[in-house]
């Protein structure tokens, strides 16, 4: 059955304390951000593609319980400290609160803030309260629990990130780490033509370390993935493609036509004077519920 964890605590408590309605634990879908463009003496409308989605809100409807929480029957009184309980976790205002959607071995989050709580509908005989928290999902997608890297070639076409297939949004946050020797390395998301590059070269031993999400970019001398080490080189950055004016690159999935359980990220990576030891690497967490690319299969 599937359910949520907020913050780490079940919204189905073991104990009965509370539980979720079953009608609200499906995941919901973000839609387009909607834009239209019409023009004299053109029938319809102009076509806009690469349209952003548009946030996320998600209602979760709870019944509280005078249940203690090792399980006893505890009245009226137990329900008001359960209730209490219960909106101080969804209450959190100061940072963002992580819900976590399990469902057997399919596990995703996102980080969420409370939109609204509605007032509690109390049955004061049967010791039980109802309401309604919305959940607001700033950042759209839903992401995988744990971060993956994967390692390709620092000059190849087409090279699908293993670690990212199956993903059905863009994942927009990833770290990139080039290994030198290279000369003007540069990463493409095949689906969309989006580029990060640096117009420099990188020495054997130095790596060049792009945060994507943060839109800055270090020069480092050893094996890290600390975004505060090595020498700020962000401002010798280039990037290029959709949206590439206010944002870095943007992995996304693609779909090969007729298969949609073949979603893979391809990317394409160049540089010059590479050696062996020259080498790409992609840290990121998967991203759902967006929209995929359309490719064909070769």
């Amino acid at each position: 059955m599937p359910t949520y964890l907020l913050d780490g605590v079940a919204l189905d408590h073991p104990a009965g304390c509370w539980k979720l309605k079953k009608g609200t634990k499906r995941r919901p879908l973000p839609g387009l951000r909607q834009v239209q463009v019409k023009v004299p003496g053109r029938a319809g409308e102009l076509p806009i593609v690469g349209l952003d989605h548009e946030t996320t809100t998600m209602p979760l409807v709870l019944t509280v319980y005078g249940r203690t929480p090792s399980g006893a029957a505890g009245g009226y009184e137990q329900m008001e400290h359960n209730l209490e309980a219960l909106t101080a976790l969804l209450g959190v205002k100061h940072r963002l609160m992580t819900l976590t959607f399990i469902a057997g071995t399919v596990v995703r989050q996102a980080d969420v803030i409370l939109d609204g709580i509605s007032e509690p509908e109390i049955n004061t005989d049967a010791a039980m309260a109802r309401l309604t928290a919305v959940m607001r999902i700033p950042g759209v997608y839903w992401r995988d629990e744990i971060e993956t890297t994967w390692q390709g070639s620092a000059n190849a076409a087409d090279q699908p990130v293993s670690t990212l297939a199956g993903s059905t949004g863009p994942i927009i946050d990833a770290l990139v780490r080039f290994t030198g020797p290279a000369v003007n390395p540069a990463l493409t998301d095949v689906a969309t033509a989006g580029t990060v590059s640096r117009s420099s070269g990188l020495l054997a031993g130095e790596r060049l370390l792009i945060d994507c999400g943060q839109m800055r970019a270090r020069l480092v001398t050893s094996d890290t993935w600390d975004t505060a080490a090595g020498t700020d080189v962000t401002g010798q950055i280039a990037a290029t493609g959709p949206g590439s004016a206010f944002r870095w690159l943007h992995l996304t999935p693609a779909v090969g036509v007729l298969d949609p359980f073949s979603r893979v990220v391809l990317v394409t990576t160049t540089a010059t004077s590479a050696a062996a030891a020259s080498k790409i690497e992609v840290r990121a967490r998967r991203s759902y519920g967006g929209s995929c690319a359309f490719y064909p299969r070769q």
